[in-house]
């Protein structure tokens, strides 16, 4: 009997259910898709994020490298240029026999055809430049020598600091003291940069264009109002400017240099002498640069690098008003005797009514002027049109 209930309890055991089977073939069935369906999710967001990181990384280091570039190649272009302008500065001049130096006048940049308009490409050019590091005036070891220097030096040949024909303009009693600053010698794009840098109006006095300073018409364009910094000869000055006018060139060569200047800058009405401290003392060659601007209805500011200036005598001989400079800002790059220098520009002005001062673009004096609005309360500061 008891045997007879094994076999049966056996028979049982054996012998399960098809559908009981199948449902347990099932549920392993189901457990290895869900383990298998979960490795994939698993690699796949595995390999999604392992691309995505991939494509960022490179992204970045791209963006990297062709910044890296473009900052190196304009760093190349700043120093390619600098190179260019001390190589200029190293030629001869080339006027003394009174003609016009034709390859020379070739090598400058062609005239422009029409007003040069100042698009946003190029504003963002200059934007994306401040972030490019400063020529410091300690590493620029150029041969140059300022209107300072040149005013200096004529000073201890002379002996005097006594000047001829200076005119004057007189105000109304009551009228705020107005002081106009020049600054000469404007070339290259980080002085510009710098020049918008200062809080009030400034005057930039640029160079006519040559193979070491090419984008001077450009930058011209850039300020609401420009002088023309016109070099003219100078006994000091052993490495002039490239068609500097001196005192035998002729009335024609003179034309035709004041002719090519003003079709580079037709918006530029005024003209201020670099150096030129043996041309300003010349009255005859005064009086052919006097008349041929004149007869271009062009403006002389005679930066007074010579104590017997003739500007002031021939400009009355033409009828014409001739400002002139009171005060140079550097003659001593040190910023305490740059501000000392701005302190007395300011008391001119108040004396006189207005003065004029004359810098350079010097990173000492330009950081001066820049922090200098203290200096300057009581007066308007305009440019030299505004006087």
């Amino acid at each position: 009997m008891m045997v007879k209930k094994n076999k049966e309890k056996s028979s049982n055991n054996v012998a399960s259910s098809p559908k009981e089977v199948r449902s347990r073939a099932l549920k392993r069935y189901s457990l290895i898709v869900m383990l298998v369906m979960t490795v994939m999710i698993l690699s796949f967001g595995v390999y999604v994020y392992m691309t995505t990181s991939y494509a960022h990384y490179q992204t970045v280091q791209q963006q990297n490298s062709t910044s890296n570039e473009e900052l190196m190649r304009k760093m190349k272009q700043m120093l390619d240029d600098e190179k260019m302008r001390l190589a200029s500065l190293a030629t001869p001049p080339t006027s003394s026999t009174g003609e016009l130096n034709v390859s020379r006048a070739e090598e400058l940049p062609p005239l422009p055809e029409q007003k040069m308009e100042q698009n946003t490409s190029v504003e963002a050019s200059e934007h994306n430049n401040t972030t490019m590091p400063l020529h410091k005036e300690e590493e620029i070891k150029a041969p140059m020598l300022s209107e300072a220097q040149d005013y200096e030096q004529n000073v201890k040949a002379a002996k005097t600091t006594k000047h001829s024909e200076v005119m004057r303009k007189t105000y109304p009693a009551g009228t705020t003291p107005r002081l106009a600053i020049i600054i000469d010698d404007v070339s290259f794009p980080w002085q510009t940069r710098l020049i918008k840098e200062i809080p009030y109006k400034v005057t930039p006095s640029f160079f006519p264009p040559t193979k070491g300073h090419p984008e001077t018409v450009r930058l011209s364009y850039e300020f609401e109002f420009a002088m023309i910094h016109l070099p003219m000869e100078s006994k000091n000055y052993s490495s002039p400017e490239p068609e500097t006018l001196t005192t035998l060139d002729s009335s024609d060569v003179i034309e035709k240099r004041i002719s090519r200047i003003k079709a580079w800058f037709p918006h530029i009405k005024y003209y201020n002498n670099h150096t030129g401290g043996t041309y300003t003392a010349d009255y005859n060659a005064m009086d052919r640069l006097i008349k041929v601007m004149k007869a271009h209805d062009l403006l002389f500011v005679d930066s007074r690098t010579i104590g017997n200036s003739k500007v002031g005598a021939v400009c009355k001989k033409y009828d014409m008003f001739c400002y002139s400079r009171d005060v140079f800002l550097d003659n001593n790059l040190d910023k305490n005797a740059i501000r000392t220098q701005l302190k007395e520009a300011v008391t001119k002005a108040k004396r006189n009514g207005y003065a004029i001062a004359i810098g350079h673009p010097h990173k000492s004096t330009l950081e001066v002027l820049k922090d200098s609005s203290d200096l300057l309360e009581g007066l308007d500061l305009v440019y030299l049109k505004d006087l």
